[in-house]
């Protein structure tokens, strides 16, 4: 019985982060991000709702729960990793004004050199 309460107020909690992140103005994922947390928000919400079995059978909300965490954690693990050369490399290959005027690069990445 202790392990449906953990995993309720952990699905809530998940749930009320997602929202959080949907709807305040500090959490500049984009809309590819937004998306994610939507689909965490409304997964964790619908695990919430069901009626059988609590939280011990594999269903459709938590597998969809499971997988948009995951994405999220890949979609930050990009963005740490890998966005600051990516976007270099974009705006090298785009002519991008704006990037190019740019005296500092995030990460000390060159943007003007190839």
């Amino acid at each position: 019985m202790i392990l449906e309460y953990i995993n309720a107020y952990s699905a809530g909690v998940i749930a009320l982060w997602a929202t959080w992140c949907i709807l305040s103005g500090k959490v500049r994922d984009g809309v590819l991000g937004k998306i994610i947390y939507a689909v965490i928000a409304l997964s964790g919400y619908a695990i919430l709702a069901r009626s059988e079995q609590i939280f011990f059978s594999h269903t459709v909300a938590g597998t969809t729960l499971y997988v948009s965490l995951a994405l999220a954690g890949a979609r930050h693990w990009f963005m740490v990793t890998y966005w600051p050369q990516t976007k270099a490399w974009l705006c090298r290959t785009l002519n991008c004004e704006h990037c190019l005027r740019c005296d500092k690069a995030p990460g000390g990445v060159d943007r003007r050199s190839k």
